[in-house]
């Protein structure tokens, strides 16, 4: 080969690296290191908000979902989370897919993402999270 064919060939795959770094570093989730944190004031309303949007599930459970749903996207904009869809944490995505297909059991699979979501977001210690069974919703 001569060197023209050395320099194409080095060039290629110089662009297929490049856009294999773009494509990892697009799939990657957003770290939460960039996340501004909560105030303890915050971290507080989001809990006792979230404590009254679990406790309206047994009453109404879609509605309950829409408002899991809201108080999550609005604990990720507290903390400066991009709300695109394709940023969203994995659970508010699983949260919406189970919650689609309605039926009471995926309504309280959908709220069990998003009270992972909270606890996740919210930094509650793990002495003080959300217990399973508290409510007779999870």
């Amino acid at each position: 080969m001569d060197t023209t064919s050395w320099v194409i060939v080095g060039l290629v795959v110089g662009l297929v690296i490049i856009a294999l770094l773009a494509l990892s570093r697009r799939s990657r989730p957003m770290p939460s290191a960039n996340l501004r944190p909560l105030t303890p004031e915050a971290r507080d309303r989001f809990v006792t908000r979230w404590d009254q949007v679990e406790s309206r599930f047994v009453e109404a459970p879609e509605e309950a979902v829409r408002e899991a749903d809201a108080l999550v996207l609005a604990l990720l904009g507290e903390r400066d989370h991009p709300l695109s869809e394709k940023s969203l944490p994995e659970g508010v995505r699983r949260a919406r897919r189970q919650g689609a297909r309605g039926g009471t059991e995926n309504l309280r699979m959908a709220v069990l993402h998003y009270r992972a979501v909270v606890e996740e977001m919210a930094r509650i210690p793990e002495a003080e999270k959300i217990r399973e069974g508290r409510r007779e919703t999870a």
